[in-house]
């Protein structure tokens, strides 16, 4: 895989375009890909992300899925995971070829991609924050490198896909224990994506106040006695620490369901508490988790009077 092969970035949010950003800093080519309904020119947009001490603004091509006819590289999933159905639908009939990288937080994403036969494919979480302080201007923070690990297709071409799509922003690693990783990453998130959001504030509140820090904890161990059901090999104090870190670089950023609240868009939390909670009721486990499921449905039922009740 050359390093002027082109990554598309599909999903231009508060992910994808900071990560456009980085790439195209880099010297690399990119094009920031929207997957909404709602069209954008294509062209080059003036994107500027506040990484650090420095703001970076780095010409980015962009273009709606719509109008995009040439798929060709490497083909990065930053968008949100409700989309995934109807992206993977639209990658089929455009010709896309691959390989497709899944970067979402949250269990059972790959399913429209695996039944599209997509190869390689590719899987990975992502360690970042990020969020949007105006139109096309973001704060992005990366915690630690993102694992990405493979899903089917061959392992060999996992090190040069990591390679063209890891920058100093968005660090990215090759990880072999792709299903230790995911979980791990999406238990931190359903933590993080439902407390925050129903207190109103930022995930630095875990590293700030013991009493929700220790609610944090609880959620953590009641998901890990589903992993170690699974036998994943994920321990308790691994999602601590991991959680710690990530808490602590997010100070003062609001998580992505909080801004998907705030927007109007619905949440993920199906792959996440929801998800878990399902996952750990199913008949082969048969474990209760129903405080996971508590926080995944009054964050659903928040979306919904939030979107209601939305101008």
């Amino acid at each position: 895989m050359g390093s002027q092969e082109t990554s598309y970035i599909l999903g231009a949010g508060a992910i994808g375009c900071p990560w456009a950003v980085f790439l195209a800093e880099a010297g690399r080519a990119v094009v920031a890909v929207r997957t909404s309904r709602h069209a954008i020119p294509s062209g080059t947009s003036a994107v500027t992300v506040q990484h650090g001490a420095n703001r970076i603004s780095p010409p980015v091509a962009t273009i709606s899925l719509a109008q995009l006819r040439q798929l060709d590289g490497t083909l990065v999933i930053a968008s949100t995971a409700y989309a995934n159905d109807a992206l993977a639908q639209a990658l089929q009939d455009q010709g896309a070829t691959g390989p497709v990288v899944i970067l979402q937080n949250g269990v059972g994403v790959e399913p429209p991609f695996l039944a599209a036969q997509y190869a390689p494919l590719y899987r990975g979480g992502l360690d970042v924050t990020s969020q949007a302080t105006a139109e096309y201007d973001f704060t992005c923070r990366a915690v630690t490198a993102s694992p990405i690990g493979t899903i089917n297709g061959s392992a060999s071409g996992l090190e040069p896909c990591v390679a063209a799509v890891t920058t100093d922003g968005v660090p990215c690693r090759v990880e072999a224990n792709r299903h230790r990783e995911v979980w791990k990453t999406a238990i931190i998130t359903a933590v993080f994506n439902s407390i925050c959001p129903l207190l109103e504030v930022d995930p630095g509140v875990f590293a700030r106040e013991e009493g929700t820090a220790q609610l944090a904890r609880e959620v953590v161990r009641a998901c890990v006695t589903l992993t170690d059901r699974l036998a994943l090999g994920l321990s308790e104090q691994a999602c601590r620490e991991h959680s710690r870190r990530i808490s602590q670089g997010s100070n003062g950023q609001w998580s992505s369901t909080r801004q998907d609240i705030h927007q109007g868009s619905p949440t993920e939390l199906a792959w996440l508490n929801l998800a878990i909670a399902r996952i750990a009721a199913s008949r082969q486990l048969g474990l209760q988790l129903p405080r996971i499921a508590f926080l995944g449905n009054m964050i659903v039922a928040t979306s919904l009077q939030s979107r209601s009740t939305a101008p």
